[in-house]
């Protein structure tokens, strides 16, 4: 039992004097490599869906979850962490999975001027495009290309039949060639306000991925797709090609707390909304990538902001305030905007801008696309720029004339992805009619009823329909809406909202059984 005893005590005193040297003296990942656990690491950090949000935001909590009380960081903390990374291993690249230019009051000055400014003081080595990066159109997504420091890499989006950006490029970093590119998601052009995509096409993924892993895998000692399909097309590319070695994911603002592997491809997300940064630690071992260890990182210490991001962060955040400070009404509770709930369910602040929407129109009925909404608004006054943040795209009302049996398969379509609150940007607010759906059949076949003043809705006739340019021009694939016959065109649904509030002065939005659910098997 002594002898025991003694060998616990040596054990624990080599096990300090090892952990005492490793801080004091030498570097934990070179002591590793020192051992021989790998012979070479790469770190790739990661963000993704930034969506304009340059600057520190600390009521925004509550964007992965009702409990969640973490801050938007802002583009120059983001930098303070990426720094911190590159201390720690030279051997660093820094990768963005698209939808950075457009979301935010500050991203709409000159159409995306200060986020360039500040993407280009990031150390970024590279990105892929959005769906929202076309937001303010395509020929502006071409000159921000021109205007970046670093290549946008898009393998799967033509024009006129040829690539439209720069397919791959290959990085030789720690020794090792690393081969990058990237693809976005095929509804993009159809999923954006963008207008002038005449001659541009999106390829199939599959297909292009295949194409890629051909192109490289003889070239490099591993493949990098950066990635703005959404992680569930991300794992339909991995099931059909082999090769990729790692996939950053992008477009569902996903936060991965561990890598998931599947066959041979890690992948990972960094969220969206500047919220974290992602570390995916690639380790190699023998001339292969032996391992991919994911880690997020984020900080709410706005004294580690760095100070030239901050600077034109600030300029740009200034301009947004000083055009939007003015006060147009108050509200007693907050106005629900959270990004799953509007997406799935009625909340406060999308049955108030449906309900503006509709009686600017004087329309019979409102269908809104939840996603069109990306925050909520605080209780208290409420300004310009707090509309602008909840309704920060360029979408305009239109006042449409729709048959019912339309905005019957309208609202059919807007309920195929339930509960998926994250990505269903579809998912259909209302004013004027209410609507019971059945989760537990299957897509397509769920909707119970909708009814406008306690009777059902009339398939034959034709109704108002206030809604938006967005989606009277198919977007999220509303084709039905397109047939509907445009009576006319209004303000920016943000002015519209404005106006209302003006109007009423105090709001007291409520939810009160506008959309029900039946047979819900997800609590």
């Amino acid at each position: 039992m002594k002898s025991y005893k003694n060998l616990i005590v040596i054990g624990v005193l080599v096990f300090g004097i090892a952990a005492f040297l490793t801080v004091k003296y030498v570097n934990f990942n070179d002591l590793l490599k020192n051992i021989g656990y790998y012979d070479e690491k790469v770190s790739v950090v990661s963000t993704a869906d930034i969506h304009g949000h340059i600057i520190f935001d600390e009521e925004a909590g509550g964007y992965y979850s009702l409990d969640d009380v973490s801050v938007m960081m802002g583009m120059p903390l983001m930098k303070h962490l990426i720094d911190d990374i590159k201390e720690k291993n030279k051997n660093t690249l820094v990768l963005d999975s698209g939808d950075m230019f457009h979301g935010t009051n500050e991203a709409n000055i000159n159409k995306g001027e200060g986020v360039v400014q500040v993407a280009n003081l990031m150390g970024y080595d590279a990105m892929t495009p959005g769906n929202h990066d076309f937001n303010f159109g395509y020929d502006r997504l071409v000159e921000i290309k021109d205007e970046l420091k670093f290549p946008i890499l898009s393998a799967n989006i033509y024009k006129d039949g040829k690539p439209a950006f720069q397919e791959y490029k290959i990085v030789e970093v720690g020794g090792k060639k690393i081969g990058l590119f990237g693809m976005t998601e095929q509804n993009a052009l159809i999923n954006t306000n963008s207008r002038d995509n005449e001659g541009v096409t999106i390829e199939d993924p599959i297909k292009i991925a295949e194409k890629m892993v051909t192109t490289l895998k003889d070239k490099v000692d591993a493949i990098v797709l950066i990635s703005h399909l959404g992680d569930d097309i991300d794992r339909k590319v991995v099931n059909k090609v082999d090769g990729i070695d790692l996939i950053l994911c992008g477009h569902h603002h996903f936060l991965y707390e561990k890598a998931e592997k599947i066959n041979n491809t890690y992948l990972v997300e960094a969220g969206g909304y500047s919220t974290h940064v992602g570390l995916a630690d690639m380790y190699f071992k023998d001339g292969k990538l032996a391992k991919v260890v994911w880690s997020v990182k984020k900080t709410k210490d706005k004294e580690k902001a760095d100070p030239a991001v901050n600077k034109v962060a600030e300029k740009y955040h200034s301009i947004a305030l000083e055009a939007t400070k003015e006060v147009v009404g108050k509200t007693k509770e907050k106005l629900d905007g959270f990004r799953n709930n509007v997406r799935s369910r009625e909340t406060t602040l999308a049955n108030l801008l449906c309900d503006a929407m509709r009686e600017t129109a004087g329309a019979d009925l409102t269908l809104m696309n939840g996603g069109g909404i990306r925050e909520s608004i605080p209780a208290g006054n409420i300004n310009l720029y707090m509309i602008g943040k909840s309704l920060p795209f360029v979408n305009s009302l239109v006042t449409i004339e729709v048959k019912g049996e339309n905005i019957y398969t309208a609202v059919e379509r807007g309920i195929r992805l339930y509960p998926d609150g994250g990505s269903n940007g579809g998912f259909l607010q209302v004013s004027g009619i209410n609507y019971t759906f059945d989760a537990s059949k299957p897509a397509g076949k769920r909707l119970v009823s909708i009814t406008m003043n306690g009777k059902p809705l009339d398939r034959e006739q034709y109704y108002k329909v206030a809604t938006n340019d967005y989606l009277y021009n198919g977007g999220d694939g509303y084709d039905e809406l397109k047939e509907g016959k445009l009576l006319s065109k209004g303000e920016l649904l943000k002015d519209v909202l404005a106006k209302y509030i003006k109007e009423k002065g105090d709001i007291s939005a409520k939810v009160e059984g506008r959309i029900k659910v039946v047979n819900e098997r997800y609590k």
